[in-house]
């Protein structure tokens, strides 16, 4: 075991057997210390026994490797090669994962065109500059959805700096970059 400092330590923590012994998994119920770096080892503090490093107890509700061998779970946090970091950080099987959105290609109408504009919908991960175009508004809190009115008839030079513009007044409410990229500055896109 590595050496660590009074002041690198949180001595005298209890486990009921939500900590498991990282070798052999099985749950460990007594004192351990956690270490700055994270980790937690049997005893009240180094020096206390054989201070064994634990990780937390894995859930039995989860699919073991065994289970889903020859099948795909449906949730790729379990797969086989993910299912032991899903099973450490305590995910919970079947829950919380969130489909994409469903990417959208619109087609305005003749309704539309006699209008003149049309609503465009777009969805972006709130964490990196991933785009969709959708159907409509995408209420998922891992993303930041929008609505653009679109304008699809008039002159020429009027549609796309109107579209250009909308882009731009989007880009800075929401606080994104990116959306005129994704749209490949194309804002006479539907014009007639």
């Amino acid at each position: 075991m590595i050496y660590y400092p009074k002041s690198h330590i949180t001595p005298n923590l209890y486990s009921n057997g939500n900590l498991s012994f990282k070798d052999t998994q099985n749950p460990y119920t007594g004192y351990y210390f956690a270490a700055v770096d994270g980790k937690n080892f049997t005893g009240r503090f180094p020096g206390d026994g054989n201070n064994l490093e634990l990780i937390p107890t894995l859930d039995q509700s989860y699919p073991s490797v065994e289970e889903v061998e020859g099948h795909t779970p449906e949730d790729p946090r379990f797969y086989p090669k993910n299912a032991t970091y899903s099973r450490i950080n305590n995910v919970k099987y079947g829950k919380g994962i969130t489909n994409p959105p469903t990417p959208f290609y619109p087609s305005p109408s003749n309704e539309d065109y006699k209008l003149g504009e049309f609503t465009r919908y777009f969805t972006k991960k709130v964490n990196n500059e991933l785009y969709y175009e959708t159907s409509d508004l995408y209420k998922n809190p891992l993303y930041i959805s929008l609505s653009i009115t679109w304008t699809i008839k008039g002159d020429e030079t009027e549609v796309y700096n109107l579209n250009k513009n909308m882009v731009e007044l989007k880009e800075q409410q929401f606080n994104i970059n990116g959306l005129g990229v994704f749209l490949k500055n194309n804002y006479l896109k539907y014009y007639k």
